[in-house]
């Protein structure tokens, strides 16, 4: 669909990589020829000199997508970094992201997939909901994400206000000033995992955003692990980046 002159949005249907989705078993590579058709449109985007945003429900290195389809949508992804300006996704119900690397320079971060968390609860977390602003209401514009800020409510709060009261929804935190980042590009997404590595109060800052606003825990290798995947057969970045310090 195109939203002007500049901007196209692609919706994706991630049932054709989920793995419980069990037709896929009887042909995997490619079903739908959705890879396929989402290189074609990608190419007519470029081509006219547009933008595009992403959007569909599960994110290509989510354990829930088969681990070919989302390498090869990797291949996508970094073939036209200079088209795709954001992907949109949900599936987890946690506040997470995913960035994707040039296969040539791995040090380089070609594109990321923001990752809400969601109004639905599940695992003890409280409903959540996110607003993006984008760089975009001028001829010229990248169409990037700027910033975004996220809003929970205390569901244990709700709960015991009863049903005849409305939930407080408030501010959790905005991405460039809490994170502490200077712009959202897929760089910066990189600079910040690494910083949590090594930074325990960063680290624990982002879980509590992570898990909108509540005390549930993680490993803190396995949930930045997964934002250094975008197919579950590659977990190299993982390999590179979080490698445990040695104390003389």
């Amino acid at each position: 669909m195109d939203f002007n002159d500049a901007l196209r949005i692609i919706a994706i249907n991630s049932n054709f990589c989920i793995n419980y989705n069990f037709f896929l078993f009887l042909g995997w590579e490619d079903p739908a020829s959705e890879l396929s058709w989402l290189a074609e449109e990608l190419l007519a985007a470029e081509a006219q000199g547009k933008k595009v945003h992403i959007l569909s429900h599960v994110p290509s290195g989510s354990g829930g997508c088969l681990g070919a389809w989302g390498r090869e949508f990797s291949k996508i992804i970094n073939r036209f970094e200079g088209t795709v300006m954001a992907q949109f996704y949900g599936h987890t119900h946690s506040d997470e992201f995913q960035i994707f690397y040039d296969p040539e320079d791995t040090s380089r971060a070609t594109g990321i997939s923001f990752i809400a968390p969601s109004v639905t609860t599940i695992g003890h977390t409280n409903p959540a909901y996110r607003i993006y602003t984008v760089d975009s209401g001028y001829e010229g514009a990248s169409y990037r994400i700027l910033d975004h800020e996220t809003y929970v409510f205390n569901l244990t709060a709700a709960n015991l206000a009863g049903e005849n009261n409305e939930p407080s929804w408030y501010k959790l935190y905005t991405a460039t000033q809490d994170l502490e980042m200077e712009s959202l590009f897929p760089q910066d997404w990189d600079n910040l995992v690494r910083r949590m590595w090594v930074d325990d109060e960063l680290f624990g800052k982002f879980m509590r955003y992570y898990n909108q606003d509540t005390t549930t825990g993680g490993s803190k290798h396995g949930v930045l692990c997964y934002l250094l995947t975008t197919s579950n057969l590659d977990k190299s970045k993982c390999e590179e980046i979080l490698v445990p310090t040695i104390m003389n």
